[in-house]
């Protein structure tokens, strides 16, 4: 029940935020205005939200709820907030790639290759895509 309730408060924000990204301008698929991103956006939660709650309707099952581990959730808590003090500091690069790793080490992930090659490859990856091809300045 509470399941359906959550998916009911989505769907309720997916409505009430496509309702505001209609007072932007569209504009089209070659030349996008502001309101492009924010519509599809509504959209895609609005079809995602009703997807979800048809799928909650239809199920009979009662799904047993498994236990939140709040430590993990506060580490995450804390990384995220480290990532945001010092982006402007360190910079985008070393920022985003201490985050991923610290993220995949409060993941438990096993070793220490495997998440140095994703967070450096990641942070590298959204690097040059946002530089280069975006032309976007990052901190």
């Amino acid at each position: 029940m509470a399941e359906k309730i959550i998916t009911l408060f989505f769907l309720l924000g997916s409505i009430v935020y496509l309702f505001f990204a209609q007072q932007f301008t569209f504009g089209t698929l070659g030349s996008p205005k502001s309101g492009f991103l924010p519509s599809l956006a509504g959209i895609t939660a609005l079809l995602l939200s009703l997807t979800l709650l048809y799928k909650q309707l239809r199920s009979n099952q009662t799904s047993v709820l498994d236990k939140v581990n709040w430590t993990k959730f506060i580490f995450i808590i804390i990384g995220l907030l480290f990532y945001i003090t010092f982006l402007n500091m360190i910079g985008y690069f070393a920022a985003t790639f201490i985050l991923l790793f610290y993220l995949f080490k409060v993941a438990d992930t096993a070793g220490w290759r495997m998440p140095l090659l994703i967070s450096f490859s990641s942070a590298t990856i959204f690097y040059f895509i946002f530089a280069n091809y975006l032309s976007v300045t990052l901190p």
